[in-house]
């Protein structure tokens, strides 16, 4: 016999001194535990969507605060089940002894995540629109605010939608050419259509990589050898004085990291100390660990020169260490005459910037931005998805390659299934932790 489930109650504002805190409750005893508490009205016979003001007392009818109760009637609420949010002074004095008082009364305090959770169990959203409600809690640029909204109305149903219908056919189609005799070769328009839909994912899997950069930010790591202006270049992207910065080469020697908006990016910015090329110098040892550390982390590496000196073994020594990565050349000092030719950048001109005046910094904030900019073309960005559709393309292309017309369809179907754990209604218990595990209490 299957358990009613408990109800729950949890504050569902942040905690601390505010202006009203909220503490929402749901489960099937929610009215009956309101009534218990509250003078002045009847939350068990008040009508769905209203809200009404009363008196929350403890067991000595003493007054705890004169509050707003909403009430939501199953099935038309956020969880499907009867709840109901009590907005209170926002003192964490008092909403910590409401609290107390509902679990006195029988309510259980909520573990993260669980009032979407159980959203999601009882069919009112879906796995994806659930991850987006985390993505929009935690939504640091409006391209990701953009991207989670588009997510939390449907957006990765609709894509999961459309590619389980061209799966299916194809799954169909597989199982019929098995009703002839020779099921040993795959028909050339079935491989067709499998290789069209394999690139399909190949476009979808790549623009999803690119977008969670809007979603997790970027980390940018500026190098180059000491005195090139690396921390001065740091102070004028973040625009304030972050970074010490004096005449004297090898000032920076331990990382610095600060956060700044760009385009659609949160992009994280860390100064490094400067490399010199030899084993020792005006850089310690653990500096210089954390240099490359930095460079191994980024997603992006800019390698910076000095315009105003000819190249030094030094700016090869920079280009060695960075060259593998994603990386901007910036050719700093412009305000000086360039002096700075070197064969080792392979004709590449760079970007010049003088970190002193502010020239060029504005387009080197849009080259920045540029490399992590949101892409519409896909709505994906979730780690979750992007795992479970390269799981879908894996068995598409071993669909492809099959030695037999039913091993294809074997592979069509594990196509199908891995698509369909993207979105489907999830009763799995390790899936439902693992996208609940960084939600808040009250959520």
């Amino acid at each position: 016999m299957k358990s009613e489930p408990d109800t729950v109650c949890a504050l569902a504002t942040p905690p601390g001194i505010g202006s009203i805190a909220v503490i929402r409750l749901s489960g099937p005893r929610t009215f009956d535990i309101l009534d218990q508490i509250t003078r002045g009205m009847k939350p068990s016979r008040q009508p769905s969507g209203t809200v009404r003001l009363g008196w929350v007392e403890d067991s000595n009818r003493r007054e705890i605060d004169h509050v707003m109760i909403s009430v939501f009637r199953t099935p038309k609420s956020y969880t499907g089940e009867d709840l109901a949010e009590i907005s209170c002074h926002g003192n964490q004095l008092i909403a910590d002894t409401i609290i107390k008082l509902l679990r006195q009364h029988g309510c259980r305090l909520a573990e993260p995540g669980e009032f979407t959770r159980r959203a999601v169990l009882a069919g009112k959203l879906t796995l994806s629109q659930a991850e987006a409600v985390l993505d929009l809690i935690h939504a640091q640029t409006t391209a990701a605010l953009r991207s989670a909204l588009n997510r939390y109305e449907g957006g990765i149903s609709k894509l999961v939608t459309q590619l389980a219908e061209e799966l299916r056919n194809l799954v169909a189609d597989a199982e019929y050419q098995l009703g002839f005799d020779e099921p040993d070769t795959q028909p050339l328009n079935l491989a067709k259509r499998v290789k069209q839909l394999t690139r399909k994912l190949d476009r979808i899997i790549t623009r999803g990589k690119q977008n969670q950069y809007v979603y997790k930010g970027a980390e940018v790591a500026i190098v180059g050898r000491p005195n090139v202006g690396k921390s001065s270049l740091f102070n004028r992207l973040l625009g304030q004085k972050r970074a010490v910065v004096t005449p004297a080469p090898g000032t920076t020697r331990d990382r610095i990291d600060a956060s700044i908006v760009l385009g659609d990016a949160q992009i994280k910015l860390t100064d490094t100390g400067g490399i010199t090329g030899r084993s020792a110098g005006t850089i310690s040892r653990p500096a210089a660990a954390q240099t490359c550390k930095a460079i191994e982390q980024s997603d992006l590496v800019l390698m910076v020169f000095d315009g105003s000196r000819p190249a030094a073994s030094a700016d090869q020594e920079v280009f060695k260490a960075a060259c593998r990565h994603r990386a901007i050349y910036i050719i700093n000092k412009s305000d000086k005459p360039r002096r700075f030719e070197p064969d080792f950048l392979n004709g590449n001109p760079g970007i010049a910037v003088s970190a002193l005046t502010g020239t060029g910094i504005g387009r080197l904030r849009s080259m920045i931005a540029r490399r992590f900019r949101l892409n519409l073309g896909t709505v994906v960005t979730s780690t979750r998805h992007l795992e479970l559709l390269e799981e879908c393309r894996t068995a598409l292309n071993h669909s492809r390659k099959a030695p037999d017309a039913e091993t294809s369809a074997f592979e069509l179907k594990a196509a199908l299934d891995a698509l369909g754990k993207i979105d489907a209604p999830c009763t799995s218990t390790d899936i439902l932790n693992r996208v609940f595990s960084r939600f808040c209490v009250g959520k």
